[in-house]
């Protein structure tokens, strides 16, 4: 299965038109950004999906376990080198916390040693390093 995600760019700015519900269209408009500013997009949108998708799978898996948890909250960073002029994306980083009460402690943990990655994190690791770091808040 593919999803259809369509990208429309200006000299104005640009949408990515996702086609998912929840999603929506996302709009740049360069006017309120410095052009300085505006390098980096593509990086923060691979690491929010890498966020995303593995917060996701460690979602189902306590849910499926009735652990009801107050919030999850992770972080991420691209690592980007150049090689001959260009620019890759070597390493990505993601730390999550999870504020679970202290009894859903061990099937937190239980959930963790389960869930490595998720469909984008094993993806990106066959091109990539891909460290994933997640924990009780």
């Amino acid at each position: 299965m593919s999803d259809v995600v369509t990208f429309e760019q200006t000299p104005r700015g640009f949408t990515v038109h996702t086609g998912h519900p929840l999603l929506g269209d996302m709009h740049a408009d360069f006017a309120t950004v410095a052009p300085e500013k505006r390098q980096g997009t593509a990086r923060a949108l691979l690491v929010s999906a890498a966020l995303d998708c593995f917060c996701g799978t460690l979602n189902a898996a306590l849910l499926a376990r009735d652990v009801q948890y107050r919030s999850m909250t992770g972080t991420g960073r691209a690592e980007k080198v150049q090689r001959d002029g260009v620019s890759y994306v070597t390493r990505i980083d993601i730390d999550v916390r999870v504020d679970v009460d202290e009894a859903d402690r061990e099937t937190l943990e239980h959930c963790l040693r389960i869930v490595k990655g998720c469909m984008i994190t094993r993806s990106l690791m066959q091109g990539m390093e891909v460290e994933v770091h997640a924990s009780r808040a």
